[in-house]
């Protein structure tokens, strides 16, 4: 099930930094250094000027921030900033430094906990998995009028396999999205078509991954869409919507990595 969570937080557009953030006009823990705030209002304009992400300045820009923390120990900023200069050249230390900005920011901030969370997730192993559901947690806790922290849980569940719960926090989410009078994208579609169809509501399932078909060539969104058309189409007697299943089916690249219990499931 990894496969289907990192197909998840590739295309998840809620990862974020509110644009006055990202311009260094507000702080979450404000510095009494005169040193460590020139260095870091020498980061966030060099990063902000960097509009090709070259690496060779982003390196540059990271070490400024690194710099800026050496200079106060307590800026929880310039620590997150050194982390997303480095998540923007893929170096996995992003993780380590995200992980320190908020221990040090004492919870003050969710951009720390998301973009933690999801650097975590990154490294498709148990502990990361971990790491990511402890943030996403503490997300809805500290700020529970987010939409974040509810969806992340969800996203979660296909690999702790609390499905119930992850289907529960995914219409959270919806409902926090639509108070924020936020559009729901596609991928919240896929995601609940997904929860949907490994809780056996294969009719449900269908209906929303038909609402998410620009996932169509995604390899889980084709392993999920035909065993909801072939479930259907058996509850239905419908001949032509099982023929649609099996071609679904067998446009699935690699069926070696369908689950097993999903294969098992896939009986035409």
């Amino acid at each position: 099930m990894k496969k289907v969570i990192l197909a998840f937080f590739i295309l998840c557009p809620w990862l974020f930094l509110a644009q006055n953030y990202l311009e260094g006009k507000r702080l979450y823990c404000e510095s009494k250094s005169p040193e460590a705030l020139r260095l870091f209002n020498i980061g966030i304009k060099t990063l902000n000027l960097n509009k090709s992400l070259e690496k060779k300045y982003l390196k540059k820009t990271s070490e400024v921030f690194l710099n800026a923390y050496k200079a106060d120990s307590t800026f929880c900023d310039a620590m997150f900033f050194a982390g997303y200069s480095l998540r923007l050249m893929n170096d996995e230390y992003a993780t380590v430094c995200y992980y320190m900005a908020d221990s040090l920011s004492n919870n003050k901030s969710i951009e720390f906990k998301i973009n933690l969370a999801a650097e975590a997730m990154k490294f498709g192993n148990n502990e990361g998995f971990q790491l990511a559901r402890k943030k996403y947690i503490e997300t809805i806790k500290y700020f529970p009028e987010s939409p974040e922290g509810y969806y992340g849980l969800a996203l979660t569940s296909t690999i702790f396999k609390d499905l119930e719960e992850g289907l529960e926090n995914l219409n959270i989410a919806i409902k926090r999205y639509n108070e924020l009078g936020l559009k729901i994208n596609e991928d919240l579609f896929f995601l609940k078509g997904t929860l949907l169809t490994l809780n056996g509501n294969y009719l449900a399932g269908l209906e929303y991954l038909e609402k998410s078909s620009s996932f169509k060539d995604n390899e889980n969104y084709k392993i999920y869409y035909s065993l909801c058309l072939l479930k259907t189409s058996e509850v239905k007697e419908d001949k032509i919507m099982r023929r649609k299943a099996k071609r679904v089916y067998n446009k699935i690249v690699d069926k070696n990595k369908i689950p097993e219990d999903i294969r098992l499931l896939l009986v035409f």
